[in-house]
């Protein structure tokens, strides 16, 4: 294909720069040709001048020679005159076969009597100012003999400087098509592995253009994305499986007793069947919430609300959560302050649950937590911050703590019959809001969760 397009490409240069060739010649030899009858009209008009008028200059062939003749001496041409059967053709093709002399009625007084077949020139001739005749030249068809030689020339010129660029441009192009076809050969093979499901890194191991080890690099960092998602995938698999299979496995044992007759059902029974679907359920649920989350569509219905009462009142009912008994639990709310938001209260309690339980859940008794929140300097943006004594997390695993099903195993262990998903769903509800979470050490040696929330000052939510 390479070599096909430079062909094409180096072909249509040779072409262009023919037919340019053949039409520049075209026009010189035109204005060359005008150019001489004018100086011709002005020359017969001086001899028609000096000798009493044109018919006296003309009146004869052999007067007609002796006045082209005597033009061609005083143009410095030599070409057309002499004697011999080479002048007598040249002349024949040359200025002096071409050009014709009429009286002022158009009449032919001297030369060619055959009536011209292609395009002609005329030029008055004046004699003190009075047109006497006219000089009509004929420019023929095609080009004049010493012109089309000069053509020819230029032609083969043309064409064996644009062969011999074809050439080279041909040999060029294979040695960049071999040089680009090893790399794109290289990268063709990974991508079929790609495609496969087999993703390993394709860094180039070769001395290839700088875009190619650049889109190499790129392949290779797709490999690495596409390998950490099928990881993901995997460890969700594995994760969710795992999730389920502990209240699956109470169910079934609970379910297989009865049916062995070791167990009679009874009331709590059926509760111990029902908590356990119970769990199930939130899993479930936990797990659709965030699917939907990831496809950008979280449910949320967003109502304008006061954001410091709602998260007062939602506060001052979550901290009677069994969760946390045992637990110093200290809320400080800020100073009234006049602000509106655009938020789902139901989604906000659910964050505030979901930490709160989480604290409730990992911290060592006795502890502490504390809620807080307040207004940024802005009035743009709340912050909120749930904080807790020890055990805290590891460094390494706080990037990863809002991932699904992510355990900090070498910190705060995991405890009671929580999902696991808790706060990746926080992280899901504050992103649907606009807002951010994050997650740091705080200062009892425990986790503290800061989230910022969009809201809206007063002077706001009157203009809006």
């Amino acid at each position: 294909m390479l070599l096909a397009t430079v062909s094409l490409s180096v072909l249509c240069v040779i072409v262009g720069a023919l037919l340019g060739m053949r039409g520049g010649v075209s026009g010189y030899v035109h204005a060359r040709e005008s150019q001489r009858l004018n100086r011709f009209a002005i020359y017969v008009g001086e001899q028609a001048g000096a000798r009493g008028g044109l018919p006296a200059v003309v009146s004869d062939v052999g007067d007609m020679r002796e006045l082209v003749e005597g033009f061609l001496a005083r143009e410095g041409d030599p070409q057309e005159r002499g004697s011999g059967v080479q002048a007598s053709r040249v002349r024949q093709s040359g200025f002096a076969g071409r050009i014709r002399i009429l009286d002022a009625g158009g009449t032919r007084l001297a030369g060619s009597p055959a009536e011209p077949d292609g395009r002609t020139l005329d030029r008055e001739i004046l004699v003190n100012g009075r047109s006497v005749g006219t000089a009509l030249l004929d420019l023929g068809d095609g080009l004049h003999e010493s012109d089309a030689a000069f053509l020819r020339g230029q032609y083969l010129g043309i064409a064996m400087a644009g062969f011999a660029s074809l050439a080279v441009s041909m040999a060029l192009a294979v040695q960049v098509a071999h040089r680009w076809s090893r790399p794109l050969g290289a990268l063709q093979e990974v991508t079929r592995k790609l495609a496969a499901g087999q993703f390993e890194p394709a860094e180039a191991a070769f001395d290839g253009p700088q875009e190619m080890l650049q889109l190499s690099h790129d392949v290779s960092s797709m490999a690495d994305s596409l390998r950490r998602l099928e990881l993901t995938r995997r460890k969700w698999m594995a994760q969710i499986s795992h999730e389920l299979r502990t209240p699956l496995s109470v169910l079934q044992g609970e379910i297989e007793s009865v049916e062995d007759g070791a167990r009679e059902p009874n009331h709590a029974l059926v509760m111990n069947l029902g908590e356990e679907i119970r769990h199930m359920v939130r899993i479930v649920d936990d797990l659709h919430l965030l699917a939907v989350a990831d496809l950008g569509s979280l449910p949320s219905h967003m109502v304008d609300l006061d954001p410091l009462a709602t998260l007062e009142y939602i506060t001052t009912k979550l901290v009677r959560h069994p969760s946390l008994d045992g637990l110093q639990v200290e809320v400080l709310p800020p100073a009234s302050h006049i602000l509106r938001a655009s938020w789902d209260p139901v989604r906000i309690e659910q964050v505030l649950r979901n930490l709160l339980t989480n604290s409730g859940r990992y911290t060592s008794r006795p502890g502490r937590v504390r809620v807080c929140w307040g207004v940024r300097e802005d009035s743009h943006n709340l912050w909120l911050r749930v904080e807790d004594s020890a055990p805290g997390v590891a460094s390494a695993d706080l990037p990863q703590i809002f991932e699904p099903l992510f355990r900090a195993d070498r910190s705060r262990q995991r405890g009671g019959t929580g999902s696991g998903l808790g706060l990746a769903i926080v992280r899901a509800i504050v992103i649907a809001h606009g807002g951010t979470v994050d997650a740091s050490p705080s200062p009892w040696g425990g986790l503290a969760m800061q989230l910022v929330l969009p809201v809206k000052s007063h002077q706001q939510g009157a203009t809006e």
